[in-house]
């Protein structure tokens, strides 16, 4: 057995030697052939991999037959021979290439003759919004009952919006939006321009545009409220003053003369009701936003919150003629968690008043003038009790003012004011810079001025009683003060005295 073996290894292994021997010889063979034909030929024992030329060892003629048995295919160096790789066929190589290299055209698409190409999507114009159902828009019908049928409709459907369109004169008598029973989140985009009558008949109450028990409301728009207060004015002005104050140039523009003017003035002073109503007037509202709106020419108060808690206006005017009496422009009324910002405001009296029950107050960035100023009162009238506290008013520019700041308290009134802040408040102004007037009996606590820089204005030279005013105020003053104010009591009052319940809001 052990003999049978050994001859049998002996075989195989002279098969492997003749096998060998036999590749060898062909790889010289054809190595010194292809050196003959072509000396510019690559060897084909060379094989470009990448950038790198690595020994190529062809394969022989297989199978070979040596002793009846068949050899195995050898490993890899033996591997099958590529294409021969030259200088045209590198194609990491940089050289010139040989021509243009052959366009091939794109296939033509083969086209369904039975199919139809798709119909042109139309695309609608967007509509423009038209008036509520039943408005004119044209300045002179009676819009009021369309304005009130479409509220109630927005009011039963929440997060809807009513729009009053732009391009569009909408006259409105006294209108009330009430939303007790409403849903929430309601929008009233306004775009258009709605006035007010002129008819005495029209008249009866304290409100124009009245807004009464709403929550989560949003007021915005680019649109106009216009009071038309004029013809209230005369009248205020000609039972102030116990004379007719007419503006007869403006009549005689529409082609009356003096006599004429005057007659018509007078007829529509004695016509109109005494309570001059106010323009838009908001109680009793929950998180309310009023934005982008402008209020001109009220009779009264242009905008006003009473009873009001979390309250937002801004990007917002209200403009009226600097001699236009009472009419404030925005007044706020036991009201909390209000803020005012980014508005300007022009009118003949306060440009925001501040009375009693107001708390969480925070006013920045306004222009206010003409006017009077940025007032907290006047508080404790008729011997009332008043508390205002935790106002704070920053980044306000006056001018032509008849005040800075102010706050005006009827004596010996029960009046509590405190924590009330003046932060960069700067401008010009026609009477007093500061006017502090608190009551005896309960003076001003915690009062701060930082960074006032309030300067006379040029319509009136300044004279020694027109500084600084202050009474029965206690706080701090922080620099720069221009002009300087020495009348502010630095720290707290004395607390020798019995406090009563009417010290504290």
């Amino acid at each position: 057995m052990a003999a049978f073996t050994v001859a049998v290894f002996v075989w195989c292994v002279s098969c492997c030697e003749v096998c060998n021997a036999r590749e060898v010889t062909n790889r010289r063979s054809r190595a010194a052939t292809a050196a003959a034909d072509d000396s510019t030929t690559e060897s084909s024992l060379w094989l470009w991999r990448g950038r790198w030329r690595i020994p190529h060892f062809p394969l022989p003629t297989f199978p070979s037959t040596a002793h009846g048995l068949t050899c195995p295919p050898p490993r890899w160096p033996y591997l099958s021979r590529p294409r021969p790789v030259g200088p045209r066929h590198d194609p990491h190589r940089q050289g010139p290439r040989h021509g243009a290299p052959k366009q091939i055209p794109p296939p033509t698409p083969t086209v369904d003759p039975t199919l139809r190409p798709p119909p042109p999507v139309s695309v609608p114009p967007v509509a423009e919004p038209t008036p509520p159902i039943g408005a004119k828009g044209d300045g002179n019908t009676d819009d009021t009952k369309a304005f009130q049928d479409a509220w109630t409709a927005s009011c039963n459907v929440e997060a809807s919006t009513m729009v009053v369109p732009a391009n569009h004169v909408f006259l409105v008598g006294p209108i009330s939006f009430v939303g007790e029973h409403c849903q929430e989140n309601i929008i009233l985009q306004l775009d258009g321009t709605v006035v007010a009558p002129t008819d005495p008949q029209a008249w009866g109450g304290e409100h124009w545009l009245h807004f009464d028990k709403l929550s989560r409301f949003t007021l915005q728009g680019s649109g106009t409220v216009d009071g038309r207060g004029s013809v209230w004015w005369r009248r205020s002005q000609s039972e102030d003053l116990n004379v007719d104050l007419l503006d007869v140039d403006n009549d005689a523009d529409d082609g009356m003369d003096s006599e004429d003017a005057d007659t018509q003035a007078k007829e529509e002073m004695s016509s109109m009701p005494r309570n001059k109503p106010t323009a838009m007037g908001f109680d009793h509202c929950l998180n309310v936003t009023f934005s982008g709106i402008k209020i001109q020419n009220s009779p009264n108060f242009h905008l006003t919150f009473d009873h009001c808690v979390g309250v937002l206006v801004r990007n917002m005017s209200i403009s009226s003629p600097g001699d236009s009496p009472d009419a404030d422009e925005i007044h706020l009324g036991n009201s909390q968690d209000v803020t005012i910002h980014d508005a300007t405001l022009a009118c003949g009296d306060d440009c925001i008043s501040i009375v009693s029950g107001c708390s969480n107050i925070n006013i920045h960035d306004v222009h206010c003038g003409p006017g009077h100023g940025i007032s907290i009162g006047s508080l404790g009238k008729d011997h009332s009790r008043a508390c205002v506290h935790n106002i704070t008013v920053r980044d306000v520019d006056l001018q032509g003012t008849t005040n800075g700041v102010r706050i005006k308290s009827w004596q010996s009134s029960a009046v509590a004011v405190r924590d009330v802040a003046y932060e960069h408040v700067s401008g010009t102004y026609t009477k007093r810079p500061v006017d502090l007037a608190c009551s005896d009996s309960m003076p001003c606590e915690e009062i701060t001025l930082s960074a006032i820089d309030l300067r006379p204005s040029s319509q009136k030279p300044p004279s020694h009683d027109d500084g600084p005013f202050c009474w029965q105020t206690f706080g701090r003053l922080t620099t720069p003060i221009a002009p300087p104010i020495d009348c502010v009591q630095i720290g707290r009052r004395s607390s020798n005295r019995i406090k009563s319940g009417q010290d504290s809001c």
